[in-house]
């Protein structure tokens, strides 16, 4: 008798197992998305786009997904498409239980600000190109030049430049302007002192940086910051300096 009761038990076990393998995922595809929540994940020092930026381009880009069943909604079609908005690096999209869609977005970041004849226009952390924005305007170096440069340029050199900068933590603060003739000479101003501080190029701009960190952090901080009018790195292993 014990032992019909076991195999009984372990019968009824079974069947509930196959009901759930086969019921719960039915269930689970039969939730409907009734609303969508949106975090911008740097949205202090960014500001490019917000929330209802997000929302009103999901209407109009017919990725809206309230009132979907969850079954139904795509989420890696709908990252593409948000994905497509010019200041949105990367777009996650995930399912909550309770119905609730979320969106995660990470905005373009960027470290320099070019400004040509024909040219007014971000580099941002990635050596992509972007627009400048009506709505946020970045606190970064600009790059100011005679002439229209080419993508090409600021997608390499500059770029390489600029992002050695970025994350160099005593650059960073310190560059303020980058400067390039008609000629493409390129020279830098500074957030502090009366200087101008000559690259001649952006070509081994690691050795010229490490010279110019070296002169500030020692020479400077003995005679001052407004004893020299102008910093030559252009000649190897010198730091050339033109009295006021």
């Amino acid at each position: 008798m014990r032992k019909k009761l076991q195999i009984a038990g372990f019968c009824i076990l079974a069947v509930y197992a196959l009901v759930m393998v086969f019921v719960m995922p039915s269930t689970a595809g039969s939730v409907c998305c009734t609303g969508t929540t949106v975090n911008i994940d740097d949205s202090t020092d960014y500001r490019f786009v917000n929330r209802m930026d997000i929302l009103k381009y999901m209407n109009s880009a017919n990725i809206n997904p309230n009132g979907l069943s969850y079954k139904n909604i795509n989420l890696h079609e709908m990252e593409k498409k948000i994905a497509e908005i010019p200041f949105v690096n990367k777009a996650q999209c995930y399912k909550s239980p309770g119905g609730l869609l979320c969106v995660d977005i990470n905005q373009r970041k960027p470290i320099l600000r070019i400004k040509t004849p024909t040219q007014d226009l971000y580099l941002d952390s990635e050596g992509g190109l972007m627009n400048i924005s009506t709505a946020f305007s970045a606190y970064v170096p600009v790059l100011l030049s005679e002439k229209t440069l080419s993508k090409k340029y600021l997608k390499t050199d500059i770029y390489e430049f600029a992002n050695y900068v970025y994350n160099d933590k005593f650059l960073n603060p310190l560059v303020e302007q980058i400067y390039i003739d008609i000629n493409g000479k390129v020279e830098m101003v500074p957030r502090i002192g009366s200087q101008i501080v000559v690259l001649g190029s952006t070509d081994g701009y690691q050795k010229k940086m490490a010279r110019l960190k070296k002169l500030y952090e020692s020479g400077f901080s003995k005679v001052g910051w407004n004893k020299y009018k102008k910093i030559d790195l252009t000649y190897d292993n010198q730091a050339v300096c033109t009295r006021n």
